[in-house]
């Protein structure tokens, strides 16, 4: 049976699907080879789409590696656009060197020969996703039939290459992969192996397009004779009605053009707001960074940091409360709960303003048990040791979980007339201890 082949990254006519780096990523465990275009992954587009790659495209790639199907990546030379691979290689980067002229890479002869040199060389591959996904000892593992075995320790993973792809001076450039799981009563006497589909690493062409590198992929995949390249005078015949037909293609193309800036105005609006979902599940920087976001479109456009990098985490002003000049905050995340520690630091801030003589209000904001779905897990977010209640309330610390700053948004995004900054602010103002933006 003909294998279904899909490319991400380019348009291909040979391929069953093509899906470009700013559509919604479809289940590639749909297909039976996935074919990746990284070159054509630009650092702009990274950026905007990184929550949908890292979450969802290294997901599917994943399911499909674990379904024993294939993936060949086209490698970019930008480390940065390699690491949301679920396997990826860590790559060095060196003067260009030619490569080694050695035949019997099949079925990747003809592609080899679009790649002239090279200026890197792989050091490793990475696998730490899929070891975190498998290894029973994970706390992300996920159920497969071989876990229950593989527990105890009775786990090995281990990466097999099929074929290396080497340069001149000997340095590999491109591998066929794939992962070995190994389970049971020790790696020597396991009761069993899982073995992964094959991922393979291609170095970049450099002799044509990379589009026409990948037709060269999809014809070898698909048994189809290679075209032979069309002279140059061929484009000079003309042809009735072919005129027409190119000035349509054109007009096109400029729709295109159009609908393509749409979907990324539509991609980054859908982007700036689902990031507030990050407020349920981060914690360092990434759940700092949302807080700020939340509380910017919540009115607080002038919350930032005053002091040095590594004090409180932002502050802002009350301009509707005569009782605080700022507010400071102490922002944590934990996979469990969060310590009489960080309300202390959160303390800490504010005596530093205080010795000032700024009136100031600590503001603690916490994303206890952040893995574990809100929809269920709103009592434990919720749910603090008596001591830190009383020194919350003796000390006036407002402590907001995360979720409650997600609550005020949904609800403003949904055009509530209550939620206003002089709202906001009240709460917090008049909060010792536990405070809810979603209770009157």
């Amino acid at each position: 049976m003909d294998k279904i082949i899909w490319v991400l990254g380019s348009k291909h006519s040979n391929a069953h699907k093509s899906v470009s780096w700013l559509s919604p990523f479809p289940n590639f465990s749909n297909c039976d080879v996935l074919v990746i275009n990284l070159p054509l992954l630009e650092e702009e587009i990274l950026k905007k789409r990184q929550e949908d790659l890292y979450r969802e495209a290294r997901r599917y790639i994943f399911d499909m590696l674990m379904a024993q199907k294939d993936v060949i990546v086209i490698l970019s030379t930008n480390q940065n656009i390699l690491s949301w691979l679920p396997i990826y290689p860590v790559i060095n980067k060196v003067a260009p060197v030619k490569m080694k002229e050695d035949k019997g890479k099949m079925p990747w002869d003809a592609y080899l020969k679009t790649v002239e040199e090279c200026d890197y060389y792989i050091r490793e591959f990475d696998f730490r996703y899929i070891e975190a996904l498998t290894d029973p000892r994970s706390k992300y593992h996920e159920n497969y039939y071989f876990t229950e075995t593989a527990k105890n320790s009775h786990y090995f993973l281990d990466i097999a290459t099929e074929l290396e792809i080497k340069n001149r001076a000997e340095q590999v450039i491109g591998a066929c992969i794939r992962f070995i799981i190994r389970y049971g009563d020790g790696v020597l006497y396991e009761r069993g192996t899982f073995v992964s589909g094959f991922i393979t690493f291609l170095p970049p062409p450099t002799r044509v397009s990379f589009e026409e590198a990948i037709d060269l992929v999809i014809n070898t995949l698909t048994g189809a004779e290679i075209a032979e390249p069309s002279p140059p005078w061929e484009d000079q015949i003309d042809l009735p009605g072919l005129k027409d037909i190119n000035e349509k293609i054109q007009q096109k193309e400029r729709d295109k053009e159009k609908i393509i800036k749409e979907i990324q105005e539509l991609q980054t609006e859908k982007n700036n707001l689902v990031k507030f979902r990050r407020l349920l599940w981060t914690k360092g920087t990434p759940l700092e960074n949302a807080v700020r976001d939340a509380f910017k479109f919540l009115g607080f456009s002038e919350i930032r940091k005053i002091r040095e990098e590594n004090l409180e985490d932002w502050v802002i002003e009350f301009k509707h409360v005569k009782q605080y000049q700022y507010g400071v905050f102490e922002i944590k995340g934990a996979d469990e709960r969060t310590s009489l520690a960080d309300l202390t630091q959160c303390n800490k801030w504010v005596e530093d303003y205080m010795l000032e003589d700024k009136k100031t209000k600590g503001i603690f904001v916490t994303n206890q048990y952040r893995l574990e779905d809100p929809r269920k897990s709103l009592k434990k977010r919720e749910q603090f040791a008596q001591n830190e209640i009383r020194y919350a309330e003796t000390r006036e610390i407002c402590i907001l979980p995360s979720h409650e700053i997600l609550y005020a948004v949904v609800e403003k995004l949904k055009g509530n007339p209550n939620i206003t900054r002089e709202f906001i602010e009240n709460k917090i103002a008049n909060a010792k201890g536990l405070c809810k933006f979603s209770e009157s």
